[in-house]
């Protein structure tokens, strides 16, 4: 197979082109754009580079599935991916991970990382009672402070103000390191327990100013140190407002990550969990009503026991303590009903924790304090203690892990990454476009085959990912975890199979399609264990997944993930600045146009969209999410979990290594004018206990909103929205990944304009 022969795809027009432009594509020395065979090259080679002794054979491998995008990565590969990947920390090629300390958590967001943490009672052993007096303080002479952006102490006022207290100071070096560095030393101090009447003094002024340029960020804009110490003078007040420890930890989680939104360039995506066992799980459940903590999803963890108490009736035992404990589970199942229901977000979510696959071989390696730290990031002596501390807390829970944000990734709850990729089946081989078969069997065996191929060249490129210097290096090397998914997976089956949506969930009826998946699945377990051997390294503890691919997919005009086409014709609204030169561009060539009051100096354009798959010529076989059924969506998650992430036996023989799946991302929708709250709750009832974990979000009314980046429009409104721009002219549409990442509804948005107290 030679690379260089393989047709390059070319992006989605409209859509894909402005993602690829604003997100993936970088500069060419001569001053042009990249295109996807130029990304697909520098991908290629900064990956095997990671291990040089393979490179000629997998260069060839990978550039041809990036290149005919059967293979598409995820879009933290494909952003930074180059010949310098070698030297450069895994953090950046992760897309989500763990934490157990609120320093932690903000460096891995400050990288790009959503984080997820779990906010049990006993996990939380930081106390932010016991915080010192925290005053960030700045050099007269620093130029955002010569702006007036910033108005706080000097050092030496400080010190004079503070005179008759204990004082430490910290100097707060230029780096993401640095900025983490902050917190560590506030955190490690309240850990003490012994310094409420100290003083820490956060010295800011070798931050760089506002508006310079981030080298590591593709020249995009500093914020400059004012939101980070916005962002401490919040945590600080922490030390008097009097909650308890886990309550405090999600405000100064939240605080942190308000500061990595500043300049649209990152985005923070958080997930919080908490066991329905905690006492004070009830008000975990509603600690987000009224649009508080917002930067967040949050979940509560169950198992097979909430469940089965959840369903028995008073009448079924006269144990005292298990009756106490069904009536807690039952108040705990109605809140989550409650308020996911009436507060029309859909949180919290339901994981069963008891589901997710876990191996706790090697555990006792991360028991000591240093079970996270790179070359980059050393963690002080106190904040190894801490660690210490909380790590064997971690190790005497029932259940150690928690999924990332997007929740497609079983992780470690004391900390650990995800690196995924997508294949694109859809796109392997020879597959057409727009049509479908029958066809013979050679010409389905090419496709197959080089589908699979496709898979197993994802898996050896992931653990490649998993040789890097990182942060959890000794949870990379425990578990070398990856996730391997797809996308397009509907245009596939029915290209493929001829299979719409309702013959999916009819198991019997679309079973050539379960198998071929299961093959699939079978060949990234074996390529796990053979590459790994190879190289000496771990067997992958988790290998499939199924990711939102919210970027990704839009690339090439893709169904997302697991998902439904959300709708057959939409407008997406984009966020410009009202004076950026763009806008009176796309309001010459005809595209909406529309000024937001609530999010001042603001402006959306609107781009009229049609999924691929809508331009397949399904006719009645096409089915939107909002068409399926919440039974229909279940059964749909059920098989994926059944064939692709726990795997069936193939020819006779079972699994090789039983329990290597991670979890499927995905949001089920309903219509709340259509479902009532009764039968909202017996739906989770008996859909939410049968599987691992899935959103489930209402389809809430938008003209609620002044803005949302989907608008619903009927086939003739899209036509006159695309009939009324100029055809044959090209507009660059500057998107950010933050308007376009996990539009499935997994990550939150926020509609409010957001400002630090």
């Amino acid at each position: 197979m030679k690379s260089f022969s393989t047709p390059a795809r070319l992006y989605e027009p409209g859509i894909g082109d402005a993602v690829a432009d604003r997100t993936i594509n970088r500069k060419l020395p001569n001053g042009s754009i990249e295109h996807w065979s130029d990304v697909a090259y520098r991908v290629a080679v900064g990956n095997t580079a990671l291990h040089p002794e393979t490179a000629p054979f997998e260069f060839d491998k990978l550039h041809h599935h990036l290149r005919q995008a059967s293979l598409l990565m995820s879009g933290r590969h494909l952003q930074h991916g180059d010949d310098t990947q070698p030297t450069r920390p895994m953090e950046v090629f992760t897309n989500c991970s763990t934490s157990a300390a609120t320093y932690l958590t903000f460096y891995l967001l400050l990288n790009g990382s959503g984080v997820g943490r779990c906010y049990d009672d006993d996990m939380i052993l930081v106390d932010m009672r016991c915080l010192p007096i925290v005053v960030p303080v700045i050099d007269m002479h620093h130029k955002d402070v010569q702006s007036g952006e910033i108005n706080v102490l000097d050092e030496k006022n400080a010190r004079h103000l503070y005179a008759g207290r204990k004082i430490h100071t910290f100097k707060v070096p230029d780096s993401r390191e640095g900025w983490a560095k902050a917190l560590e030393e506030m955190e490690v101090m309240a850990f003490q327990r012994t310094h409420r009447e100290d003083v820490l003094l956060l010295d800011f002024s070798d931050v760089r100013p506002r508006n310079s340029p981030i080298k590591g960020m593709q020249g995009r804009p500093a914020s400059g140190p004012g939101p980070l110490m916005a962002a401490i003078v919040n945590i600080a007040r922490l030390r008097d407002a009097g909650m308890e420890p886990w309550r405090a930890a999600m405000y100064a989680d939240h605080y942190a990550s308000e500061c990595v939104l500043v300049g649209g360039a990152r985005r923070a995506a958080r997930m919080a969990t908490k066991s329905w066992r905690d006492r004070s799980v009830l008000e975990f459940i509603k600690i987000k009503q009224g649009g508080f903590l917002w930067s967040a999803n949050n979940s509560v963890t169950v198992d097979e026991e909430f469940w089965r108490l959840v369903q028995m009736n008073d009448g079924d035992t006269d144990d005292e303590p298990t009756l106490s404990l069904m009536r807690h589970a039952k108040k705990v199942f109605a809140a989550i009903c409650h308020h996911s229901y009436h507060d029309k977000t859909g949180e919290p979510g339901i994981i069963n924790v008891d589901k997710l696959a876990w191996n706790r071989e090697g555990i006792n390696e991360l028991l000591e304090g240093d079970f996270a730290g790179s070359a980059r990031y050393q963690l002080s002596d106190g904040a190894k203690v801490m660690m210490s501390v909380i790590a064997r807390t971690w190790a005497k829970k029932p259940y150690k892990v928690i999924t990332n944000p997007c929740g497609e990734i079983v992780l470690n709850s004391l900390g650990g990454y995800c690196v995924i990729a997508d294949v694109v089946p859809f796109h392997a081989g020879p597959a057409p476009a727009n049509t479908r078969g029958p066809w013979s069997a050679e010409f389905t065996r090419d496709w197959d085959d080089d589908a699979e191929d496709a898979f197993k060249t994802a898996v050896r490129a992931l653990i490649r990912v998993n040789l890097m210097d990182s942060l959890y290096s000794k949870e990379v090397k425990r578990t070398n975890r990856i996730g391997v998914g797809f996308t397009g997976i509907h245009e596939y089956a029915w290209t493929r199979f001829g299979f719409g949506w309702k013959d999916l969930v009819d198991e019997e009826k679309s079973k050539p399609f379960w198998l071929t998946l299961a093959r699939f699945r079978r060949a990234i377990e074996v390529e796990a264990y053979e590459y790994s051997r190879k190289l000496g390294v771990t067997v992958p503890h988790t290998v499939a997944t199924v990711k939102p691919a919210g970027t990704t997919s839009k690339l090439f005009g893709l169904t997302e993930g697991a998902h439904l086409p959300s709708m057959r014709e939409y407008v997406r609204w984009v966020q410009f600045r009202h004076d950026d030169p763009l806008v009176k561009e796309y309001q010459a060539k005809g595209y909406p146009i529309r000024k937001l009051q609530s999010y001042s100096g603001t402006t959306i354009v609107g781009f009229p969209t049609q999924p691929l798959i809508c331009r397949l010529g399904m006719g009645d076989k096409l089915v939107t999410a909002a068409e399926a059924t919440p039974q229909e969506q279940y059964q749909w998650l059920r098989l994926l979990e059944k064939y692709w992430i726990r795997g069936v036996a193939i020819d006779g023989v079972t699994q090789l290594f039983p329990d290597t799946g991670n979890q499927v991302s995905y949001t089920l929708k309903y219509d709340p004018k259509k479902v009532s709250f009764e039968e909202f709750c017996q739906t989770l009832l008996e859909g939410q206990s049968t599987i691992r974990a899935c959103s489930v979000m209402p389809q809430t009314d938008s003209s609620a909103y002044e803005y949302q980046p989907e608008q619903a429009v009927t086939k003739h409104e899209f036509e006159l929205i695309a009939q009324a721009i100029q055809e044959g002219e090209t507009v660059k549409q500057d998107i950010g990944m933050e308007h376009v990442d996990c539009s499935s509804g997994a990550c939150p948005i926020d509609f409010r304009e957001r400002k630090v107290a």
